[in-house]
């Protein structure tokens, strides 16, 4: 009996060892594929989701910004990855994506040439990036050699200009807050070509995640770039200040214009989803597990028409003033200006052009370029740049005269070529500087179209600069004009004895002259200058510039609308108005924009100006507007040593003609002239 306990137990035994043994062959063979998958996707990261941020839209609802989708090319961290492993997936995927060793150059200022290590751009914006990386003592070899050590680049495998791309990316993603859970953006916007690759080649890239996002297209280029400005990757400032409502340092950011202006409105709500990874850092799938919700959109008071009329005119005009001209003194190194267009009875911009421009799209690997530019086209001149209004500061010392009753709009004075009050100090009209020739005896409405020094250089005096200081400020001249993006205005200034003792310097009782002709120490901008035309030509009525016409909800009902603003309003009686403004008419037809303005379909008032600058270079000043009979519009364009006044009004007559193209002559005569 005993035996036979025994042969049933070794039956049993082997029942169970062929039930295992047939288990076993099941998992690790017949299902083997299967299971080793599931068990190579267990682990899971979680993804931000970007939302696409609102659409810009002009004033009649065209796109100027709008969204496309994109490939995006990002480095997981891994604990399982060795430094030198993760430095030759840094390698391999700057040889493989065009653009990312011209992008690393602009976070991490060096080069190596001539055989050594060297910072790159200007010493200050050096000097800071030493100091927020807590490199101050150090040379750039000492840095590099520090950065090696601490990142394990191999130095005998690399070469020097590698070097500094593996060092510079290691040191960016540091200061990005790489780890298990922040992903370092490589590249975004990633041609397909280069995604195929990364894809084809996958055993090169692991840990490396490739996730389509929403990111920002410009259907008109370099069009509008100062006033729509940028977006880009959250600074570690910015991010200090905003982690709390919910932007990551992988986070897309308004940087400038419009886009940081609105940022509250433009950002979308981002939403969650999962990647799932094979132990050996490759993706195995993704899923949303919270779906994002878009930015809402804005309306413009910009008309994208007029937007592309005037920077093509400003364009056209500084090359056509550089080509013609013969020497310095008239124009021949013109290089730079700005236009902006008002609506005069509501302070709609129309448009707000500064030229040279860029192209936002490319910002990142031209920034180093764009810096260089002598002729900084990264300068938001309709905003920020400041110049002399030259001669058309006499409109508002001829109203200021006029109001405070220092003349009367019949009184004649005599030009005598040299103004002789002072005994000291004798300035001379341009036309006696020119042709030792004389206005004779001209009222403030013949002053202006002769844009006469001697009579305003008297009429100023009487006036006293106090008073001239009054009138500026009723017209906004001098001080911040209120438009949305008033961080990136500059206020400029009105010439007067508090100014001068500020800058420490001393002011003569002959300085009001120059003062009275728009010279001196006064500086304004040209969105100032804009405002002040509009505020002439709609009777006294000073609204603030607007760029936002509305902000529309996600089912693109209005949610914010903008009112016309009133600033201030100037007291002008109507007899005085219209001796300022018939001066300005007979400017064009008889003055110095007469050709400019030769056959124009709308009767336009305008004055010129022509600001001396430093050396022999002027720059021209415009201020107009139209109709004359029935104002809609004020313009003003400034370009930078154009030679004269009389050479930028060309511009000016482009953009009037483009306004008024589509409508007839009985139309234009009307309260109700529509674009």
């Amino acid at each position: 009996m005993k035996p036979r306990r025994y042969v049933a137990f070794y039956v049993l035994f082997a029942v169970v060892a062929v039930i295992m043994t047939m288990r076993l062959v099941n998992l690790q063979i017949a299902k083997g594929s299967y299971y080793r998958e599931k068990s190579n996707t267990r682990a899971t990261r979680s993804v931000e989701l970007i939302a696409p941020r609102g659409e810009i839209l002009d004033r009649n609802g065209r796109p100027i910004v709008t969204n496309r989708t994109a490939y995006n090319v990002y480095i997981l961290s891994s604990k399982n990855r060795t430094a030198d492993e993760l430095n030759r997936v840094i390698y391999d995927l700057s040889v493989t994506v065009s653009g990312y060793r011209e992008y690393i150059k602009t976070v991490f200022p060096m080069d190596f040439k001539e055989n050594v290590y060297c910072f790159t751009g200007e010493e200050s914006s050096v000097n800071k990036w030493k100091k927020d990386n807590k490199f101050e003592e150090k040379s750039a070899k000492e840095i590099v050699d520090a950065l090696c050590e601490k990142y394990s680049i191999d130095t005998n495998t690399y070469s020097k200009e590698d070097i500094l791309m593996i060092a510079g990316t290691r040191l960016n993603m540091t200061n990005r807050g790489f780890s298990m859970s922040s992903p370092y953006l490589f590249s975004e916007d990633v041609p397909m070509t280069e995604i195929s690759i990364i894809k084809e080649q996958s055993y090169k890239f692991p840990n490396v995640s490739i996730v389509t996002q929403p990111i920002r297209e410009y259907p008109y280029k370099a069009l509008g770039a100062h006033m729509l400005g940028r977006v880009g990757l959250i600074s570690a400032e910015e991010y200090e200040q905003n982690s709390k409502n919910g932007y990551t340092i992988n986070s897309k950011i308004g940087k400038s214009g419009i886009e940081k202006y609105l940022e509250d409105y433009l950002r979308g709500e981002n939403g969650s989803g999962s990647i799932e990874q094979s132990t050996d850092g490759y993706n195995t799938g993704q899923s949303v597990v919270k779906a994002p919700v878009s930015g809402r959109n804005v309306n413009l008071t910009i008309d994208i028409d007029m937007q592309i009329a005037c920077e093509q005119a400003l364009e056209e005009t500084i090359y056509n003033i550089r080509s013609s001209a013969d020497s310095v003194e008239s124009g021949n190194s013109a290089d730079a200006g700005s236009i902006v267009v008002i609506d005069v009875n509501t302070g709609d911009v129309l448009a707000i052009a500064s030229y040279p421009s860029y192209e936002i799209t490319t910002f990142t690997e031209n920034y180093n370029n764009l810096l260089q530019n002598p002729s900084k086209p990264l300068f938001n001149r309709a905003l920020a740049g400041t110049y002399s209004p030259a001669s058309t500061f006499k409109l508002l010392v001829g109203t200021a005269a006029l109001e405070e009753n220092i003349i009367s709009i019949d009184e004649e004075i005599l030009d005598t070529g040299k103004y002789t009050f002072f005994k000291d100090y004798q300035p001379a009209c341009w036309i006696y500087n020119q042709t030792g020739g004389t206005h004779g005896y001209v009222n403030v409405a013949e002053a202006i179209r002769d844009s006469c020094n001697v009579f305003f250089f008297d009429v100023g005096r009487r006036l006293t600069i106090e008073k001239i200081n009054e009138y500026a400020a009723k017209f906004g001249l001098g001080q911040k004009s209120g438009i949305e993006l008033a961080d990136e205005e500059t206020a400029g200034v009105v010439a007067g004895p508090e100014n001068r003792k500020a800058n420490g310097g001393i002011w003569y009782p002959g300085d009001v002259c120059q003062t009275a002709i728009g010279q001196s120490d006064t500086l304004v901008t040209p969105i100032q200058l804009a405002n002040y035309m509009a505020t002439f030509a709609n009777g006294g009525t000073r609204y603030r510039p607007h760029l936002i016409k509305s902000i529309q909800n996600s089912d693109g009902s209005i949610s914010q609308e903008t009112a016309p603003e009133v600033i201030d309003k100037v007291a002008i009686s109507e007899e005085n108005l219209d001796a300022i403004l018939s001066g300005m008419r007979m400017v064009v037809t008889e003055g110095t924009a007469q050709r400019a303005f030769s056959g124009c379909k709308v009767p336009v008032a305008a004055k010129t100006g022509s600001a001396q600058t430093s050396g022999s270079h002027t720059n021209g000043v415009c201020v107009a507007f139209a109709p004359y009979d029935n104002p809609q519009i004020a313009i003003v364009c400034i370009i930078e040593k154009a030679g004269s006044g009389a050479n930028v009004a060309q511009t000016v007559r482009k953009v009037v003609d483009n306004y008024f193209e589509e409508n007839d002559e009985n139309n234009i005569e009307t309260d109700t002239l529509t674009r």
